[in-house]
């Protein structure tokens, strides 16, 4: 039989919680919303209301994305979550949303969120900003975790919990927030985030770490030595891709042959791309995809190549190499594309076996035999 009442509760829950999050921009409330959802595709999927499920499951991977910094909040996820309340309640409970439901005791309005004026997104000190700016200098990269729990720690528990010694395995910490003292008076169930620095890759630090990682800064590897156009110890990558999945992959493939740096728009790749020049540590390869969240992948292509002719460096031999990596297969798009001189193209989904050739050839033209 279905418990109606269970159903009720969660769905309140749902909803309270996503109005408090459009209300306040409070993200931290994503993961309660998370969880509630993730519950009710569970719930869902026992009861045998296999398509309602389906579309719970749908909410709980935006959701995931949403936590895990990959994606933004916005009205149109508000409106995604308030229709799975809708839909929910209409097959579970036979009822239009608010008909015949109890009106929560709390008011709706929590405390507005603090407000962070430094790029991290935390209420940081002197030494911690400082901690870093130390940090961005080494090339390392900036992380955070963000962790749900209930209030009732000690202060030693807390200050020793596991992801803060993985954490140290892993690099540096930088900032605990809230600190033990603002948490042991919060409300009974909120988040904890871990700011720290580290020179790994994502995908080699989500192997330790389960919980959502946020990336704020990829690290910047600095080779020990080489020149702008002598001889290299190992090649240097640049993945330019949005799906994290896609780059995750390519990521993963790359690293294994040299230094690999991955950016998620067209702007950061850019950015990546002038500071290896800058620090005489030019790229050999480059993966763009040409459907970026702020820029076509023409326009950074078209970048690339103008930088290569101010340094006067115009030999195909001797430029970076650059593979488009996208799904299109539009011929006009291609036309257009081509005429900014791409090495080639990494056609989704990828051939892996293609790429390693290509990565082997490049490797016998620009690293020496020892």
């Amino acid at each position: 039989m279905l418990d109606h009442g269970y159903f009720e509760d969660i769905l309140n829950q749902l909803e309270m919680d996503a109005l408090n999050l459009d209300r306040t921009g409070d993200t931290s409330i994503v993961h309660l919303l998370f969880r509630t959802v993730h519950n009710l595709k569970s719930s869902t999927a026992q009861a045998g209301f296999t398509e309602l499920s389906r579309e719970v499951h749908e909410l709980e991977n935006v959701l995931d994305q949403i936590r895990r910094g990959k994606a933004p909040w916005s009205a149109t996820r508000f409106d995604q979550v308030t229709q799975v309340i809708d839909r929910a309640r209409f097959t579970l409970l036979g009822v239009q949303s608010g008909e015949g439901l109890p009106t929560p005791d709390k008011a709706l309005d929590p405390p507005p969120p603090i407000s962070f004026s430094n790029r991290w997104g935390l209420a940081l000190s002197v030494g911690e900003l400082a901690a870093c700016e130390r940090a961005e200098v080494k090339g390392l990269g900036i992380y955070r975790v963000d962790k749900l729990f209930k209030k009732g720690l000690p202060r030693d528990i807390f200050n020793t919990l596991p992801v803060i010694e993985d954490i140290r395995e892993l690099g540096a910490p930088i900032a605990v927030f809230p600190s033990w003292e603002a948490y042991s008076e919060g409300p009974e169930e909120q988040v904890v985030k871990f700011l720290f620095a580290s020179a790994k890759a994502t995908v080699e630090l989500e192997e330790v770490l389960f919980d959502p990682l946020i990336v704020l800064r990829e690290p910047r590897v600095r080779l020990a030595t080489g020149t702008t156009t002598g001889a290299r110890e190992t090649l240097r990558f640049l993945i330019v891709e949005d799906d994290p999945t896609a780059g995750g992959l390519l990521h993963y493939i790359l690293r294994q042959h040299g230094d690999c740096v991955l950016c998620e728009s067209g702007n950061e790749g850019l950015a990546a791309f002038h500071e290896g020049w800058e620090r005489g540590t030019p790229f050999d390869l480059v993966i763009l995809d040409l459907f970026l969240p702020d820029l076509h992948g023409d326009a950074v292509l078209g970048e690339i190549r103008a930088l290569e002719v101010q340094r006067d460096i115009r030999d195909v031999a001797n430029r970076c190499m650059v593979f488009i990596n996208t799904a299109s297969k539009d011929l006009s798009q291609m036309r257009q594309t081509l005429a900014l001189e791409p090495d080639g193209y990494l056609m989704k989904p990828i051939n892996v076996d293609f790429l390693i050739d290509k990565i082997a050839a490049l490797k016998a033209q620009r690293i020496p035999l020892a």
